[in-house]
């Protein structure tokens, strides 16, 4: 990090048919008039019936994208849905998608460029353009696709030794949110102010935790694991900022490149797991546009933290690797702030506060690790098309039902169980972690695998 030494989105389908257009509509469900300015997929509803019609707010020329496709946060397994698209003042046909993507290619996905300011009504129907009611449902998730952050960006700034005493109330106050502190780097060196950034960040209010400054070129990743743990360990909790590995090339050093890109991605995930296995808290991962490159697929199961300084907490990054999005950017490596002396490293947040607060485990719709019967098995893992839930205690007279959630805590599959094993299709999932959880009247159990 600075001081301290057009987003190629991966959709591999949309559709904006001008032909097929259903017009069986039976209610507007949800009863809201939708927005956002989110390049993050949103669940407009999980309980979504065919037949529903939702209505959003769209601007011209923003771009607007609605799916039923598991792969980015939606539930098609249910029924086979499809998408129409019209111009709620006039009616007019605007697009149409139906099995496009998700589980056996059964779920629509309409990408549209908005040409006008106004309402669009969004239909839901099943194939051939029928209705349906009551359970089961399916999820339906949207975003503006051409990335802008919004203007309640959720921003935040990260610190080291170089910027001095920083006064954390006045950093509040100048609208900042969450920071990272410096506090290890390599095996021997500790941030002389780590201790102080993070206690009194805190104190003020902030979500505030450790990152570290990563020399796998001359350490073993579990050397540098064991001196950040044991400097930051104690400041790494549930509901505050997940911990960070910096990953950058040192000052006046050789480039990493000089490390292959699997032996690279291998330092990466064995310092991630060591840290994750130790605090229960998976952290995050900060590199530049050329390390996100460089970096192979195992890389990818980590939230990243991309250093893009052009200045701008609204527009997406230039260059995100192959990693198919982003949680934090660093747009700045000269900003500054109230409360900080000189210029300061800044972020912004792919989301808004309660998305922040999903992500660090502080509401309850996020799911977290659990030892609570039912117990079941989860197989193979690492998976790559199918994974398979084995119910130990299977009960067909029970209501028990599995649910599989990405780490933001979005529900990407739901579907009750039937028998001991249950074969899961993850073939259109991204690469990644992913959490499944079991629930049943006697309590619930969850654990997590890797798509890769």
């Amino acid at each position: 990090m600075s001081m301290c030494i057009v987003v190629a989105w991966n959709i591999q389908a949309q559709e904006c048919l001008s032909t097929g257009f259903c017009t069986t509509s039976t209610n507007q469900y949800p009863t809201s008039t939708f927005s956002t300015s989110s390049s993050t997929w949103t669940t407009v509803s999980a309980y979504m019936n065919a037949g529903n019609y939702t209505l959003f707010n769209v601007t011209s020329g923003n771009v607007y994208e609605w799916t039923y496709c598991e792969a980015y946060g939606g539930v098609s397994t249910n029924w086979d849905a499809q998408l129409t698209l019209t111009n709620n003042a006039t009616s007019a046909n605007l697009c149409f998608s139906d099995n496009n993507c998700g589980t056996t290619g059964k779920a629509p996905y309409i990408s549209w460029t908005a040409n006008f300011t106004g309402v669009v009504k969004l239909l839901t129907t099943v194939s051939n353009c029928t209705s349906n009611t009551g359970s089961p449902y399916n999820t339906l998730v949207w975003r503006q696709a051409n990335g802008t952050v919004g203007s309640s960006s959720i921003l935040g700034l990260d610190v080291s030794h170089y910027q001095g005493t920083v006064n954390w109330t006045q950093v509040k106050g100048a609208g900042k949110t969450f920071a990272w502190a410096k506090s290890t780097e390599g095996i021997n060196i500790t941030d002389a102010n780590f201790a102080g950034n993070a206690t009194n960040g805190v104190a003020a209010g902030m979500y505030v935790c450790a990152y570290h400054f990563a020399h796998p070129l001359t350490n073993s990743a579990a050397s540098e694991a064991s001196f950040f743990l044991s400097v930051a360990g104690s400041y790494i909790k549930s509901c505050n900022l997940m911990p960070a590995l910096d990953l950058e090339d040192p000052s006046g050093g050789p480039s990493l490149t000089t490390m292959s890109s699997a032996n690279l991605t291998a330092w990466v995930q064995a310092w991630m797991t060591a840290v994750k296995n130790q605090t229960g808290i998976t952290p995050v991962l900060y590199v530049n546009g050329s390390i996100a490159t460089y970096l192979g697929s195992g890389a990818h199961a980590y939230n990243l933290w991309i250093a893009d300084p052009d200045g701008s907490s609204t527009a997406p990054p230039a260059n995100i690797g192959s990693w198919s999005t982003w949680t934090f950017k660093q747009y700045s490596f000269t900003g500054t702030c109230t409360g900080v002396s000189g210029q300061i490293d800044l972020d912004v947040f792919n989301g808004d506060l309660n998305a922040l607060k999903s992500l660090m485990g502080c509401l309850a719709t996020t799911v977290t690790e659990e030892t609570v019967m039912p117990e079941f098995k989860l197989f193979p893992n690492p998976a790559n098309d199918h994974i398979t839930i084995e119910n130990v205690v299977f009960n067909e007279n029970e209501n028990e039902t599995i649910s599989v959630y990405n780490m933001q805590g979005q529900l990407i599959l739901e579907q009750h169980v039937q028998q001991r094993q249950t074969e899961i299709d993850i073939s259109n999932f991204k690469n990644g972690l992913y959490i499944v959880r079991l629930q049943s009247p006697q309590g619930m159990q969850t654990k997590k695998f890797l798509k890769q």
